[in-house]
């Protein structure tokens, strides 16, 4: 008997620059809005730059693809916005969250670590060293990530925290796959876990959780709690034991298969029953802000809920690639 088997070969990229393919292990440069690979020691020749924090190829930079979202950036020109309302935003405010965007960076574990030991020196007045360990909760802070399955990524998260010296006041996952009564299974320490169900007919890709810093008093506000094919979300009113004040995070999923028109038409009633101050949302919402070319795509009807509603993102550059 003749056995024959087929051995189909792995596509290789290709280094533009010099022509020669890009193997496995050899370091690589990416741009990071058309994902042009090349070798790292090519770039020169690659007229590979640096834009606003952020690598593009000669092509990209040539056609000014933007690389950092920020709608508050052409303000003064624009009349079909958010700021139409008089008096619903304050220049200064505007200018403020306009700053947040454009400083808007990625950061290394080192990085984060450093910029905490030089805030808490500044807290010290600059005459006590830096403390070891975890840095206190100064400052309200959050973290998401869409961790794809706790049960194979959990254990990493914890290392990466534990590497980390600043302490999140708040921690917000997706894609979990975890049903709230396996959550004492996946603990992180120093905080309180809070899961909302996953749907019935996935066994994979659903699931939102959030971590609450023992600092703070925390229980579920059930209305904009949601789950579904087209959205799954979970929110908690914060607060601390000395004070009266509150804040409310959640952390919304949207997954890609899920009806688009459902979710914003979901993400507008949510919004509705939020505070109208002291709120922040975390998530992934599948929604590209860099591809908003029209008044009617996806991404421009997510941006006209968000603003029309008070609030302001964030995060001005990529966070997939």
């Amino acid at each position: 008997m003749t056995v024959c088997t087929m051995i189909s070969h792995i596509k290789k990229e290709v280094c533009g620059p010099c022509k020669k393919f890009i193997n496995i292990g050899q370091s690589l440069l990416e741009c990071e809005m058309c994902f042009t690979a090349i070798h790292t020691k090519c770039y020169k020749k690659a007229s590979f730059s640096s834009i606003q924090g952020l690598w593009a190829c000669k092509q990209c930079a040539k056609n000014n693809v933007p690389l950092r979202y920020n709608p508050y950036i052409s303000h003064e020109t624009d009349s079909d916005k958010f700021y139409d309302d008089e008096g619903a935003y304050d220049n200064t405010v505007i200018q403020k969250i306009c700053q947040v965007l454009e400083n808007c960076k990625t950061y290394t574990v080192h990085d984060l670590n450093t910029l905490t030991t030089r805030q808490q020196n500044d807290i010290d007045n600059d005459t006590a060293p830096a403390k070891q360990g975890k840095q206190g909760v100064s400052q309200f802070s959050t973290y998401f990530l869409n961790i794809d399955g706790n049960k194979t990524n959990f254990e990493h998260l914890n290392i990466e925290l534990k590497r980390t010296l600043h302490e999140f006041a708040v921690i917000g996952l997706a894609e979990t796959n975890t049903d709230p009564e396996l959550q004492n299974l996946y603990r992180i320490e120093g905080y309180n876990g809070f899961y909302q169900s996953v749907t019935d007919d996935k066994h994979k890709g659903t699931g939102v959780a959030l971590y609450v810093s023992e600092q703070f008093n925390a229980e579920i506000v059930s209305e904009p709690s949601l789950c579904s094919n087209d959205i799954e979300s979970i929110f908690l009113k914060l607060s601390r034991p000395s004070s009266s004040e509150t804040l409310t995070v959640g952390v919304i999923y949207r997954p890609p298969s899920g009806d688009t028109s459902v979710f914003l038409d979901k993400f507008s009633q949510i919004c509705e029953l939020l505070p109208e101050s002291g709120v922040r949302i975390l998530g992934d919402f599948n929604i590209d802000f860099l591809k908003m070319n029209n008044n009617t795509n996806v991404a421009s009807q997510f941006e006209d809920l968000i603003l029309s509603h008070g609030f302001s993102p964030a995060i001005s550059i990529p966070t997939l690639r």
